[in-house]
Protein backbone atom coordinates (compact mmCIF):
# COMPACT_ATOMS: atom_id res chain seq x y z
CA UNK A 1 0.00 0.00 0.00
CA UNK A 2 1.14 3.23 -1.20
CA UNK A 3 2.12 5.84 2.05
CA UNK A 4 0.55 9.45 1.80
CA UNK A 5 3.27 10.46 4.54
CA UNK A 6 6.81 8.47 4.79
CA UNK A 7 9.64 9.27 7.25
CA UNK A 8 12.76 7.81 6.94
CA UNK A 9 15.37 7.45 9.91
CA UNK A 10 14.84 11.09 10.77
CA UNK A 11 16.91 12.98 13.49
CA UNK A 12 16.29 16.58 14.70
CA UNK A 13 18.09 18.69 17.22
CA UNK A 14 17.63 22.04 18.90
CA UNK A 15 21.13 22.63 20.07
CA UNK A 16 22.61 20.09 21.51
CA UNK A 17 19.32 18.54 22.48
CA UNK A 18 18.05 15.55 20.75
CA UNK A 19 14.62 16.00 19.72
CA UNK A 20 13.73 13.21 17.37
CA UNK A 21 16.16 10.19 17.27
CA UNK A 22 16.03 7.82 14.27
CA UNK A 23 12.17 8.39 13.62
CA UNK A 24 10.32 6.25 10.86
CA UNK A 25 6.65 6.84 9.94
CA UNK A 26 4.50 5.29 7.45
CA UNK A 27 0.78 6.87 7.39
CA UNK A 28 -0.77 4.45 4.39
CA UNK A 29 -3.01 6.36 1.41
CA UNK A 30 -6.70 6.64 2.84
CA UNK A 31 -6.12 5.94 6.65
CA UNK A 32 -6.76 7.53 10.06
CA UNK A 33 -3.81 8.18 11.83
CA UNK A 34 -3.52 8.82 14.98
CA UNK A 35 -0.44 9.99 16.35
CA UNK A 36 0.43 9.98 19.93
CA UNK A 37 2.84 10.82 22.88
CA UNK A 38 2.92 12.85 26.01
CA UNK A 39 3.51 16.49 25.65
CA UNK A 40 6.87 16.79 25.42
CA UNK A 41 7.60 13.44 23.30
CA UNK A 42 8.46 14.85 19.65
CA UNK A 43 5.18 14.74 18.33
CA UNK A 44 4.79 18.66 18.07
CA UNK A 45 8.25 19.06 16.06
CA UNK A 46 7.27 16.02 13.94
CA UNK A 47 4.11 17.79 12.87
CA UNK A 48 6.32 21.34 12.11
CA UNK A 49 8.86 19.22 9.73
CA UNK A 50 6.15 17.98 8.03
CA UNK A 51 4.62 21.42 7.37
CA UNK A 52 7.87 22.84 6.48
CA UNK A 53 8.12 25.23 9.56
CA UNK A 54 11.22 23.59 10.41
CA UNK A 55 13.89 22.30 8.45
CA UNK A 56 16.00 18.95 8.33
CA UNK A 57 19.54 18.65 6.99
CA UNK A 58 18.71 15.39 5.76
CA UNK A 59 15.91 14.48 2.49
CA UNK A 60 13.96 11.95 4.35
CA UNK A 61 10.33 13.37 4.51
CA UNK A 62 8.25 12.29 1.93
CA UNK A 63 4.63 13.06 1.40
CA UNK A 64 3.14 10.83 -1.64
CA UNK A 65 6.49 10.31 -2.52
CA UNK A 66 7.38 13.85 -3.09
CA UNK A 67 10.43 15.06 -1.19
CA UNK A 68 9.75 18.07 1.76
CA UNK A 69 12.95 19.54 1.18
CA UNK A 70 12.73 19.12 -3.47
CA UNK A 71 8.96 19.34 -3.88
CA UNK A 72 7.39 21.68 -1.28
CA UNK A 73 5.46 23.82 -3.74
CA UNK A 74 3.66 20.72 -5.04
CA UNK A 75 3.38 19.52 -1.37
CA UNK A 76 1.59 22.58 -0.48
CA UNK A 77 -1.22 22.00 -2.73
CA UNK A 78 -1.54 18.22 -1.94
CA UNK A 79 -1.69 19.26 1.90
CA UNK A 80 -4.09 21.13 4.48
CA UNK A 81 -3.82 21.98 7.78
CA UNK A 82 -5.21 22.57 11.18
CA UNK A 83 -3.00 23.82 14.35
CA UNK A 84 -5.07 24.44 17.01
CA UNK A 85 -6.78 27.16 16.42
CA UNK A 86 -7.74 28.44 13.28
CA UNK A 87 -6.78 31.25 11.45
CA UNK A 88 -9.58 33.41 10.18
CA UNK A 89 -10.76 36.98 9.69
CA UNK A 90 -12.77 37.83 12.13
CA UNK A 91 -14.74 40.62 11.18
CA UNK A 92 -15.83 38.87 8.10
CA UNK A 93 -18.57 35.99 8.07
CA UNK A 94 -18.15 32.22 7.38
CA UNK A 95 -19.22 32.44 3.11
CA UNK A 96 -16.45 35.79 3.11
CA UNK A 97 -13.85 33.44 4.75
CA UNK A 98 -14.26 31.14 2.08
CA UNK A 99 -14.60 33.76 -0.82
CA UNK A 100 -11.60 35.27 -0.26
CA UNK A 101 -9.76 32.12 -0.09
CA UNK A 102 -11.38 31.64 -3.72
CA UNK A 103 -9.87 34.70 -5.09
CA UNK A 104 -6.08 32.89 -4.59
CA UNK A 105 -7.68 29.04 -5.56
CA UNK A 106 -10.23 30.21 -7.85
CA UNK A 107 -12.28 27.05 -7.65
CA UNK A 108 -15.63 29.10 -7.51
CA UNK A 109 -19.17 29.60 -5.84
CA UNK A 110 -20.05 25.82 -6.18
CA UNK A 111 -16.93 24.76 -4.48
CA UNK A 112 -17.59 27.25 -1.63
CA UNK A 113 -21.18 25.47 -1.35
CA UNK A 114 -20.13 22.39 -1.48
CA UNK A 115 -17.04 22.89 1.53
CA UNK A 116 -19.79 24.33 3.90
CA UNK A 117 -22.15 21.63 3.41
CA UNK A 118 -19.36 18.81 4.48
CA UNK A 119 -18.50 20.96 7.41
CA UNK A 120 -21.98 21.58 8.30
CA UNK A 121 -21.59 25.24 8.36
CA UNK A 122 -24.02 26.13 5.29
CA UNK A 123 -26.65 27.25 7.83
CA UNK A 124 -24.26 29.85 9.06
CA UNK A 125 -22.82 31.02 5.97
CA UNK A 126 -23.69 34.51 6.50
CA UNK A 127 -23.03 34.90 10.35
CA UNK A 128 -19.88 36.68 11.48
CA UNK A 129 -16.98 34.37 12.59
CA UNK A 130 -16.62 36.19 15.81
CA UNK A 131 -20.43 34.93 16.79
CA UNK A 132 -19.19 31.04 16.40
CA UNK A 133 -19.15 28.86 18.92
CA UNK A 134 -15.95 26.62 19.64
CA UNK A 135 -16.83 24.26 17.63
CA UNK A 136 -17.76 25.87 14.53
CA UNK A 137 -14.83 27.79 14.23
CA UNK A 138 -12.96 24.46 14.42
CA UNK A 139 -15.25 23.21 11.40
CA UNK A 140 -14.31 26.96 9.90
CA UNK A 141 -10.88 25.91 10.52
CA UNK A 142 -11.50 22.74 8.61
CA UNK A 143 -13.12 24.29 5.60
CA UNK A 144 -10.16 26.38 4.96
CA UNK A 145 -7.65 23.58 5.36
CA UNK A 146 -9.88 21.39 2.68
CA UNK A 147 -10.81 23.84 0.51
CA UNK A 148 -8.73 23.53 -2.64
CA UNK A 149 -9.27 20.07 -2.14
CA UNK A 150 -5.72 18.48 -0.55
CA UNK A 151 -5.38 14.87 -0.13
CA UNK A 152 -3.70 14.70 2.65
CA UNK A 153 -4.86 16.50 6.08
CA UNK A 154 -2.60 17.35 8.72
CA UNK A 155 -4.19 17.81 12.21
CA UNK A 156 -2.34 18.84 15.42
CA UNK A 157 -4.93 18.95 18.56
CA UNK A 158 -8.25 20.03 16.63
CA UNK A 159 -10.44 19.39 19.93
CA UNK A 160 -8.91 21.24 22.27
CA UNK A 161 -11.31 23.51 23.88
CA UNK A 162 -14.17 21.59 22.50
CA UNK A 163 -17.34 20.44 24.36
CA UNK A 164 -18.50 16.87 24.23
CA UNK A 165 -21.16 18.21 21.00
CA UNK A 166 -18.31 19.99 19.10
CA UNK A 167 -16.27 17.06 19.87
CA UNK A 168 -18.55 14.64 18.17
CA UNK A 169 -19.02 16.99 15.65
CA UNK A 170 -15.38 16.67 14.54
CA UNK A 171 -15.58 13.61 14.84
CA UNK A 172 -18.12 12.75 11.98
CA UNK A 173 -16.08 15.11 10.13
CA UNK A 174 -13.42 13.50 10.12
CA UNK A 175 -15.18 10.22 9.43
CA UNK A 176 -17.12 11.79 6.45
CA UNK A 177 -13.42 13.47 5.14
CA UNK A 178 -11.94 10.22 5.50
CA UNK A 179 -14.53 8.64 3.50
CA UNK A 180 -14.18 10.78 0.56
CA UNK A 181 -10.16 9.10 0.00
CA UNK A 182 -8.30 11.75 2.19
CA UNK A 183 -5.77 10.68 4.03
CA UNK A 184 -6.01 12.30 7.96
CA UNK A 185 -2.68 12.55 10.30
CA UNK A 186 -4.60 13.32 13.52
CA UNK A 187 -2.39 14.06 17.07
CA UNK A 188 -4.67 14.45 19.63
CA UNK A 189 -4.45 14.13 23.89
CA UNK A 190 -8.10 13.04 23.22
CA UNK A 191 -7.42 9.36 23.21
CA UNK A 192 -10.83 8.14 23.46
CA UNK A 193 -11.88 10.25 20.33
CA UNK A 194 -8.73 8.36 18.89
CA UNK A 195 -9.62 4.61 19.73
CA UNK A 196 -13.13 5.95 17.85
CA UNK A 197 -11.82 7.62 14.43
CA UNK A 198 -7.96 6.08 14.12
CA UNK A 199 -6.92 3.41 11.67
CA UNK A 200 -3.54 3.07 12.17
CA UNK A 201 -1.96 4.22 15.62
CA UNK A 202 1.60 5.93 15.92
CA UNK A 203 3.66 6.10 19.51
CA UNK A 204 6.50 8.25 19.98
CA UNK A 205 7.97 8.60 23.58
CA UNK A 206 11.44 10.06 24.12
CA UNK A 207 11.83 11.11 20.53
CA UNK A 208 11.65 7.61 19.50
CA UNK A 209 8.77 5.69 17.67
CA UNK A 210 7.79 2.93 20.30
CA UNK A 211 4.81 1.29 18.67
CA UNK A 212 3.43 1.83 14.69
CA UNK A 213 0.79 -0.04 12.97
CA UNK A 214 -2.74 -0.76 12.81
CA UNK A 215 -5.28 -0.16 15.57
CA UNK A 216 -6.38 -3.73 16.05
CA UNK A 217 -3.04 -5.09 16.06
CA UNK A 218 -2.54 -2.43 18.91
CA UNK A 219 -5.46 -3.17 21.11
CA UNK A 220 -5.70 -7.04 19.71
CA UNK A 221 -2.78 -7.26 21.81
CA UNK A 222 -4.70 -6.86 25.45
CA UNK A 223 -5.88 -9.72 26.76
CA UNK A 224 -10.29 -9.27 26.76
CA UNK A 225 -11.43 -9.10 30.13
CA UNK A 226 -15.30 -8.83 31.53
CA UNK A 227 -16.60 -8.56 35.08
CA UNK A 228 -20.15 -10.15 34.90
CA UNK A 229 -23.15 -10.06 37.94
CA UNK A 230 -24.58 -13.11 38.69
CA UNK A 231 -27.05 -14.62 40.91
CA UNK A 232 -24.79 -17.34 41.98
CA UNK A 233 -21.17 -16.44 41.75
CA UNK A 234 -20.30 -19.82 44.13
CA UNK A 235 -21.57 -22.05 41.34
CA UNK A 236 -20.58 -20.23 38.56
CA UNK A 237 -17.35 -21.10 39.60
CA UNK A 238 -17.91 -25.11 39.20
CA UNK A 239 -19.64 -24.63 35.05
CA UNK A 240 -16.84 -22.23 34.21
CA UNK A 241 -13.01 -22.25 34.06
CA UNK A 242 -9.95 -19.60 35.42
CA UNK A 243 -12.63 -17.42 37.22
CA UNK A 244 -12.02 -14.95 39.70
CA UNK A 245 -15.13 -14.08 42.24
CA UNK A 246 -15.73 -10.54 44.03
CA UNK A 247 -19.19 -10.20 46.17
CA UNK A 248 -21.41 -11.89 43.32
CA UNK A 249 -19.20 -10.77 41.05
CA UNK A 250 -17.61 -13.08 38.09
CA UNK A 251 -14.18 -11.84 36.62
CA UNK A 252 -13.45 -13.74 33.26
CA UNK A 253 -11.11 -13.87 30.31
CA UNK A 254 -12.20 -13.74 26.78
CA UNK A 255 -10.75 -15.29 23.97
CA UNK A 256 -13.18 -14.48 21.28
CA UNK A 257 -16.61 -13.48 20.63
CA UNK A 258 -17.76 -17.07 20.46
CA UNK A 259 -15.98 -17.95 23.70
CA UNK A 260 -17.61 -15.38 25.49
CA UNK A 261 -21.37 -16.02 24.06
CA UNK A 262 -20.37 -19.80 24.54
CA UNK A 263 -19.82 -18.47 28.44
CA UNK A 264 -23.15 -16.80 29.02
CA UNK A 265 -25.39 -19.51 27.12
CA UNK A 266 -23.52 -21.74 29.87
CA UNK A 267 -24.36 -19.44 32.45
CA UNK A 268 -28.03 -19.13 31.12
CA UNK A 269 -28.17 -23.12 31.08
CA UNK A 270 -27.56 -23.56 34.89
CA UNK A 271 -29.72 -21.23 35.83
CA UNK A 272 -27.66 -18.47 37.06
CA UNK A 273 -29.40 -15.29 36.49
CA UNK A 274 -26.94 -12.34 34.90
CA UNK A 275 -27.43 -8.61 36.01
CA UNK A 276 -24.58 -6.61 34.52
CA UNK A 277 -21.76 -7.13 32.30
CA UNK A 278 -18.60 -4.72 32.52
CA UNK A 279 -15.78 -4.78 29.87
CA UNK A 280 -12.58 -4.36 31.94
CA UNK A 281 -10.19 -4.38 29.20
CA UNK A 282 -7.77 -2.35 28.26
CA UNK A 283 -8.53 0.88 26.40
CA UNK A 284 -5.87 2.81 24.62
CA UNK A 285 -5.52 4.97 27.17
CA UNK A 286 -4.58 2.43 29.86
CA UNK A 287 -2.41 0.87 26.94
CA UNK A 288 -0.95 4.27 26.17
CA UNK A 289 -0.26 4.32 29.83
CA UNK A 290 1.43 1.15 30.11
CA UNK A 291 3.81 1.66 27.07
CA UNK A 292 5.16 5.37 27.89
CA UNK A 293 5.37 4.12 31.79
CA UNK A 294 8.66 2.03 31.79
CA UNK A 295 10.67 4.76 30.31
CA UNK A 296 12.63 7.32 32.24
CA UNK A 297 10.79 10.76 33.57
CA UNK A 298 13.19 13.13 30.99
CA UNK A 299 11.28 14.79 28.88
CA UNK A 300 11.75 16.36 25.76
CA UNK A 301 10.63 19.97 25.10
Amino acid sequence: MMNSIEIKELNFSFGSKQILNKVNLNVPKGSIYGYLGRNGAGKSTTIKLLLGLLNSKDDNIFLNDLSIKQDAIKIHSLTGNLIESPCYYTKLTVYENLKYLDVIYKKGEERITEVLELVDLLYAAHSKTSNLSMGMKQRLGIAIAIFHDPEILILDEPLNGLDAQGIYEMRELFLRLNSQGKTIFLSSHILSELERVATHIGIIEGGKMIFEGKKEELLGNVVRKVAIKVSDAEKATTILENVRTENNIIHLEIEHDKDFHQKIEKLIQNNIEIYDIQSETANLEQIFINLIQPKNDEHIL
